[in-house]
């Protein structure tokens, strides 16, 4: 809540007595200036000054086209309250301290009034009330996952679902939960609930490739491969395509394998194994100077890869 700005300012006023009109004793003089957060003047503002301890005493002023209100204290030994009131402001109030046979300027600045939150009863409420109710589930499923327990947590995402099916957070995780549950077809149609409002959101394109290539449904896991070399380079997509070239590579599709490796190569230029399989597959289509480029760079990223040592082998037969 933004809070009051107070800035005060006592000007001394020194002048011979018989050039202006004489003051009580205990006189001071006020002038305040209502302002809102833009220094913008306040039209209109009600103000009311009160004397503690005297109900009797009440002094009331209204605000100028300028913002400004002028206050004559006949006593100025004691401390006042004023409180400042207008339509779409948060009423301000504290005590004035006038000061004695001066003019004290002040400068109030009011805050603007919340918006009013909707009718209990009403449709906004509740579908805020739903909302609100969402985000506890998804938090509760968050920390149930977190504590080892995903079926748990399934449960809690799927209710943060029901209370509000535009919560795209639940339908991410839900789409990789459901992966590893096997549970396929619930992640195809979560993940693709995500790629509606996220249309390259990596994770959910992960999640329906897997769950797609697990359900044999080759047409969807090859277009969503497409989408995820296209417009989510990483490694998670080289790991993808490497996989889809070896299946290509073991049945002697090279064309495929190779332009699969390639694209895993534009994904993730510091995928070793990617390299690897272009090395092999170059030497396959015996296009070697471009085999022995790739299983050196390959030795460069890994040198204590498993495959090391073959990729030695084969890199001095192809110098042969």
């Amino acid at each position: 809540m933004n809070r009051m700005l107070r800035t005060a300012l006592a000007v001394l006023v020194l002048a011979p007595v018989l050039a202006g009109p004489l003051r009580a004793a205990g006189e001071g003089r006020v002038l305040g200036t209502v302002e809102d957060g833009d220094k913008k003047p306040v039209v209109g503002a009600k103000v009311t000054v009160t004397l503690p301890g005297i109900a009797s005493y009440r002094q009331e002023k209204t605000t100028d086209k300028a913002g400004k209100f002028t206050l004559l204290i006949l006593d100025a030994t004691k401390d006042y309250m004023v409180r400042i009131e207008k339509e779409g402001f948060q009423p301000y109030e504290e005590k004035l301290e006038p000061t004695l046979q001066e003019t004290l300027r002040i400068t109030y600045t009011l805050a603007r009034a919340e918006p009013a939150g909707p009718d209990p009863d009403s449709p906004e409420a509740k579908e805020l009330e739903g909302r609100n109710a969402a985000i506890l589930a998804f938090n509760d499923g968050v920390g149930k996952l977190k504590g080892g327990d995903p079926a748990a947590a399934m449960a809690r995402f799927e209710e943060a679902l029901k209370l509000n099916p535009a919560l795209v957070e639940a339908q991410s995780v839900l789409a990789d939960l459901y992966v590893d549950q096997k549970m396929y077809p619930q992640a195809i149609s979560a993940a693709r609930s995500v790629l509606v409002a996220r249309p390259k959101d990596p994770g959910a394109l992960t999640a329906l490739y897997d769950a797609a290539v697990a359900s044999g449904d080759t047409e969807l896991a090859n277009a969503t491969l497409t989408d995820m070399a296209v417009g989510v380079p990483g490694k998670e997509t080289a790991i993808r395509l490497v996989n889809k070239g070896v299946k290509d590579f073991n049945e002697n599709r090279m064309p495929e394998a190779l332009a699969a490796f390639q694209s895993a190569e534009q994904a993730d230029p510091t995928f070793a194994k990617t390299q690897y399989m272009l090395g092999l597959t170059h030497a396959n289509l015996d296009n070697k100077e471009k085999a022995q480029e790739h299983l050196a760079k390959f030795l460069e990223l890994a040198p204590d890869d498993e495959n090391a040592e073959t990729a030695k082998l084969m890199l001095e037969e192809l110098k042969k």
